[in-house]
């Protein structure tokens, strides 16, 4: 799968495998806005494979249309229905810990 975007983020809160969260709950604002490039063009519902480093994965549509080398976040990448959709954790995983958010096409 050709990739669409990444970025660092920093978890903030404690997650337990089987738990059930979303990218709105697992994130404060300041990692919610931070910046990715995007790295393939791509049109408004286009599903993307969003991947938490080990700790969840999930489908996504994008909310708008996405030009190569724009930058985006997490809340202007996602309409507030696909971000707020909550996805299994697939290990345990402490507040502050940094992990990469991967988007592929």
């Amino acid at each position: 799968m050709p990739n669409f975007g990444s970025v660092q983020l920093r978890l903030n809160k404690s997650v337990k495998k089987g738990d059930a969260e979303n990218l709105l709950s697992l994130f404060d604002a300041d990692d919610r806005f931070k910046p990715m490039e995007v790295l393939i063009a791509a049109e408004e519902d286009t599903v993307v494979k969003t991947v938490l480093e080990g700790l969840g994965e999930i489908d996504l549509k994008l909310g708008a249309d996405m030009e190569k080398g724009a930058k985006k976040t997490i809340m202007t990448l996602f309409w507030f229905a696909e971000r707020s959709k909550n996805f299994e954790m697939k290990r345990n995983a402490e507040a502050g810990e940094n992990m990469t958010l991967k988007i592929m096409l």
